[in-house]
């Protein structure tokens, strides 16, 4: 517990300072995350890799403000939900009334917290299908990501089908075990997740 929160802290000291490989560190760390959650709200994948962009250029450019990982995650949703927001706003305001238009923000604010929410379980799910042993992770990958059959993953592999099929199951469960017991969502609600994700 403790050389990961070091670890947490160095990365601090080091961003602020501006080292590169430790501004690179945070970029990579949010981007993916940041950019499905924009995704999610506008619906655009250009304008939420645009906003994505100009939302972490936003952090490199103020790095020695920052004390914590939560300072940055923060800063990011904060200004990548006002971004998605006001690029919402600018597509309905030709279509819509003020009083629509305040119904609309109205609405916007709990969408924005419900895709924040879920874009951060998916970080977790992410994280934990990188922690499956490296059998089940490819498994997992070739079949969910990938959309590979079964026979085409065991050829990939160099396994027999029964093997594949014995992988994804026990990789589902795992992931089902873990995050339940993490709590992140229903234990049944996994495999919504995955195939409203990857699919």
């Amino acid at each position: 517990m403790k050389p990961a929160r070091y670890s947490e802290d160095k990365l601090i000291k080091q961003f602020n300072k501006g080292d590169r490989q430790a501004l690179t560190r945070v970029y990579d760390m949010w981007f993916s995350n940041l950019c499905y959650f924009a995704y999610r709200v506008t619906g655009d994948m250009a304008e939420a890799e645009d906003i994505t962009v100009t939302t972490m250029q936003s952090l490199l450019s103020r790095h020695e403000r920052f004390e914590t990982m939560s300072n940055i995650k923060a800063f990011l949703y904060i200004t990548a939900r006002n971004k998605c927001l006001k690029y919402l706003q600018s597509e309905q305001k030709q279509k819509a009334s003020h009083k629509e238009m305040y119904e609309l923000h109205g609405e916007a604010d709990e969408y924005v917290l419900a895709q924040m929410i879920k874009a951060e379980m998916m970080k977790e799910i992410y994280k934990e299908i990188e922690n499956l042993p490296p059998n089940r992770k490819d498994v997992f990958k070739l079949f969910y990501i990938e959309g590979l059959d079964v026979s085409e993953i065991a050829d990939k592999l160099k396994m027999t089908p029964g093997a594949v099929s014995t992988a994804k199951f026990r990789a589902l469960e795992q992931l089902r075990n873990i995050i339940y017991d993490k709590k992140l969502l229903p234990a049944i609600g996994i495999i919504l997740v995955i195939r409203e994700v990857f699919f």
